[in-house]
Parts: C-alpha cells; structure tokens; sequence
C-alpha cells in the first residue's frame, strides 16, 4: 500500500515525514497535534495502536498484525500512541500536513509506559 495515495496527499508529499523503529514492547506516541492532521502506518506486528476521538472523550483501540498493515487517519488534536507486542522490532511510518507539528504529551498517557 502507498500511504500517500491511500491518504489523498497531493503537491508532491507531506508537509513532514517520520520513520521510526519500535523496539518489542516500547510505546511510542502519547501525544497528540493540535495544528495538524497525521497519518500513521504499523508495519510489523502484532501492534496496538490506541486514539482519543476528536471529542478527546472515547479512546479507541485497534490490533494491527503484520499480515495487515493500516492507514490511519489522526484528526488535529486527538491524542495517539502505539506499543509493539511484538518480539522484533517494528517499523512506524508517519506524515503529517503540517511542517513542524506541535506535539501536546497526553495526560494521562494513552498506552501506560512500563
């Protein structure tokens, strides 16, 4: 899958682009950007991705499986963040519409870090 055709990003690419490595049970995330749309893609698996909707009032959670690798849309302003369940490391791709996104920690965290 092309992250970028999936998620309709024209003018050549995102605004900024993150790829990051997950080690076996690491959380990455418990953030959210207030000025800005992101998209994320776990490649690798098994993952859980958790989210607050955009009323920021009901997490929602989703298993990802190496198998099956989705695209998520992150509205501006709710709060997200992945753990790796798996026993290797997995691959994070993230691309946001705004150049240097703000990040805002979410308190409490989404995915409690052990």
């Amino acid at each position: 899958m092309n992250p970028l055709v999936a998620a309709g990003v024209d003018g050549g690419g995102p605004a900024s682009l993150h790829v990051v490595s997950v080690k076996p049970g690491a959380v990455r995330g418990n953030h959210a950007h207030p000025d800005s749309t992101e998209w994320m893609q776990v490649c690798g698996g098994p993952a859980q991705l958790v989210w607050t909707s955009p009323d920021n009032a009901t997490p929602c959670s989703e298993w990802i499986t190496a198998d099956d690798p989705a695209l998520f849309l992150i509205p501006p302003g709710c709060g997200h963040a992945v753990r790796n369940h798996a026993p290797f490391d997995i691959t994070v791709v993230s691309f946001s519409n705004a150049r240097k996104p703000l990040q805002v920690r979410c308190d409490p965290p989404l995915i409690p870090v052990q």
